[in-house]
């Protein structure tokens, strides 16, 4: 998003380098693709792969579980508030650097953590300095990338996130190979040597691009999000019910397909890879997707379908189990990328940033309650089944608002009148 806004606000960025060849750009890219990897990947989904065995081993009801995943989620919330607050006075390259070497520490700790708190504060850590890796990454590759290669670069980019949570599964399952199904630790440790081996290659090989140049009164004005975006409202509170419904999904589901189906470690770290592998190619899928039936349209559509897929999980629709999570993650990738794309479609260079930053905070808040809720929902019923009942309801909810938001033609129509002929 960042990029698409860099390309209508600042013309002259990339321009003499708009024919680059991809030796030029490629090295930072896939730098900040591994990035990616560790801050989303790791970080993000590897507690969901090991939920069983850290709860059976340290923390003891998945109801405490389900707090210690908040404070992941809470500590990459609260990471995005600061991490934004100081993109523009902090070089992009330096603020990944900082962020992933710190993100490592709080996974180190994670995997030496002798008592809970200890565990409590490196998943804290680790969630906050992550988005010290994330936010950065979209100035780092319009630095480096000439405007017309930019929507592949960044596509590239985010599908770091992806790879991480497809290699995951496979790493779970092969330390539990070796040490038992009980084995979390070395798994984590092992994401710790991984993640060292990448930032030493940040440290060597990543350097600061050119950075295009930004407009004194961007830093300064800031305008209320409901006057650039019509339905914003309603906007926000559908990525609210879509991210209950997937963080609920993507932090249970291993956990649910163990002790409610019956599945073997394996089998369940194996769903969660194939999720994974699908949501590497669901961003670009989405988004042409998107650019034949429209931004609303596939948007509602999608988080209907994410919901209803849902319910596979309760049902115990064994045959269709692995079909269900290849298309969940293939959408649940698809779904940022189309907000994205309605937001580049309804408002202006200056407004994006803000609405962006504004829907992750929802998105963010959305994952900080939601897995304490699940897990205090199956403590309390035995069962994940009204977790994944929960899932449904609220992707359904979450598309049936997304219907109530103007088209993007009529959006900009409105915005441009309210705002005036200037605007």
């Amino acid at each position: 998003m960042a990029v698409q806004a860099s390309k209508t606000a600042h013309p002259a960025a990339g321009g003499r380098d708009a024919g680059a060849p991809l030796r030029k750009w490629i090295l930072p890219v896939l730098l900040v693709m591994v990035s990616a990897a560790v801050s989303q990947g790791f970080v993000r989904f590897t507690f969901s792969c090991l939920l069983p065995a850290m709860t059976g081993d340290i923390l003891g009801s998945y109801s405490l579980a389900g707090l210690f995943s908040a404070a992941n989620l809470g500590g990459y919330l609260a990471g995005v508030i600061v991490v934004t607050s100081l993109a523009h006075r902090v070089e992009s390259t330096r603020l990944l650097k900082a962020g992933l070497a710190l993100t490592v520490a709080g996974v180190l700790l994670v995997a030496v953590a002798p008592r809970t708190p200890v565990l409590f504060l490196g998943m804290g850590m680790a969630g906050l300095f992550s988005a010290g890796v994330w936010i950065p990454i979209p100035a780092i590759v319009a630095a480096h990338v000439p405007r017309r290669h930019r929507g592949v670069a960044f596509g590239l980019a985010t599908a770091g996130s992806g790879a991480g949570l497809a290699l995951t599964g496979p790493m779970v399952t092969l330390v539990q190979r070796v040490f038992g199904d009980d084995a979390w630790r070395q798994v984590w440790g092992l994401e710790v040597a991984i993640s060292l081996v990448i930032l030493i290659l940040q440290l060597l090989l990543l350097k600061p691009g050119r950075a295009a140049p930004v407009a004194a009164d961007r830093l300064r004005r800031r305008t209320p999000l409901r006057t650039v975006l019509p339905g914003a409202d309603v906007l926000l509170v559908a990525y609210f019910l879509y991210g209950v419904g997937f963080s609920l999904y993507t932090n249970y589901l291993i956990a649910a397909l163990q002790e409610d189906l019956g599945f073997a470690p394996a089998a369940a770290t194996g769903m969660f890879s194939l999720l994974g592998l699908a949501s590497i190619f669901g961003g670009v899928v989405g988004g042409r997707v998107s650019d034949v039936w429209g931004r609303r349209g596939t948007l509602a559509v999608m988080m209907i379908l994410i919901g209803l897929l849902a319910m596979v999980v309760p049902l115990g629709w064994g045959g269709v189990l692995h079909l269900s999570a290849f298309a969940y993650g293939l959408i649940m990738m698809g779904i940022g990328t189309v907000l994205v794309a309605y937001l580049g479609d309804v408002l202006g260079p200056k407004e994006i940033g803000t609405a962006f930053g504004v829907a992750t905070m929802s998105l963010g808040l959305a994952q900080l309650v939601a897995p304490p809720l699940g897990g205090w929902l199956a403590d309390r019923t035995g069962s994940f089944d009204i977790v994944f009942h929960v899932a449904c309801g609220s992707g359904i909810l979450a598309g049936v608002a997304i219907c109530c938001l103007p088209s993007t033609g009529r959006a900009v129509v409105r915005r441009r009148a309210a705002r005036g002929p200037s605007a």
